[in-house]
């Protein structure tokens, strides 16, 4: 032991040794191995047949949805055809993934690795969470550029869930906050006041969520309110986004037509 310790020249015979004992430490260590592997398999098969009960059991519920929404659909269309009314708009989306957030601190803009190649446009909708995103500012072939509801350059028409009102939900170019425009001394809001996307426009799909009043104040003998909300899109932890368009959408039949972004920052 003095010598191993002083020295390596036995590190040659410790080698040896080990490899000789190296067959006992794993016998003795084998029905520990075993053990934990039945052990982990039996709990690993539980939770497996667990979750796959479950979902069978949301396939069921799903299934059953689907077939009441595909009835009222149908009664929909039927109906619209009775009433010669125009077709419901339907929308189609795909999934986008954040690359970048912009560094002007001026700016609220990210890009997506989404651009023409799959369809994208300036003045597309984005999603997220089932919230109103924002817009596309600017393209190229595989990568856009998404303007968010509070860059200082962005706008969108709102209306109140609790009373109708309508207001413009303008960009502060601070993270998750938005002022609310043009709303009169005797307009009922409240804080906590939702506000979800009016559809005027036709550019931003309607009732999707946009706002929460934070905070209401005005001067005496001013003609409108300063309302401060709160987007309903966290935009410090979004990471992918959804793109909307509709489904009739075509590129050269809506070239003349596409709402641009610069139409909504007059809109301010």
């Amino acid at each position: 032991m003095a010598l191993d310790y002083r020295g390596d020249k036995l590190q040659p015979l410790r080698t040896s040794l080990k490899v000789i004992v190296y067959p006992l430490q794993y016998g003795v260590d084998l029905p520990y191995r075993l053990t934990q592997f039945t052990k982990d398999f039996f709990t690993i098969h539980k939770m497996l047949s667990k979750d796959n009960r479950e979902l069978r059991s949301l396939v069921g519920i799903y299934a059953a949805r689907d077939q009441k929404y595909h009835s009222i659909a149908q009664e929909n269309r039927r109906l619209r055809a009775q009433l010669k009314a125009t077709s419901a708009v339907r929308e189609k989306f795909t999934l986008a993934e954040i690359l970048s957030v912009s560094s002007n601190p001026f700016r609220r803009t990210v890009v997506i690795n989404k651009g023409t190649d799959a369809g994208v446009f300036v003045g597309q909708v984005a999603l997220a969470d089932n919230n109103i995103y924002g817009q596309v500012e600017s393209v190229t072939p595989t990568s856009s550029i998404v303007m968010q509801l509070t860059d200082v350059k962005h706008a969108i028409h709102v209306r109140n869930t609790r009373n109708g009102l309508s207001a413009l939900a303008v960009g502060s170019g601070k993270s998750n906050i938005l002022e609310l425009k043009h709303v009169e001394t005797s307009m009922d809001i409240q804080t906590g006041d939702v506000f979800v996307s009016s559809g005027l426009g036709q550019l931003f799909p309607p009732d999707f969520p946009v706002a929460k009043v934070m905070h209401v104040a005005y001067n005496p003998g001013d003609s409108f309110m300063k309302v401060m909300a709160k987007s309903m899109t966290d935009y410090t932890r979004t990471r992918e986004i959804l793109l909307i368009w509709r489904e009739d959408y075509s590129p050269l039949k809506d070239k003349q037509t596409t709402p641009k972004v610069a139409s909504v920052k007059t809109a301010r």
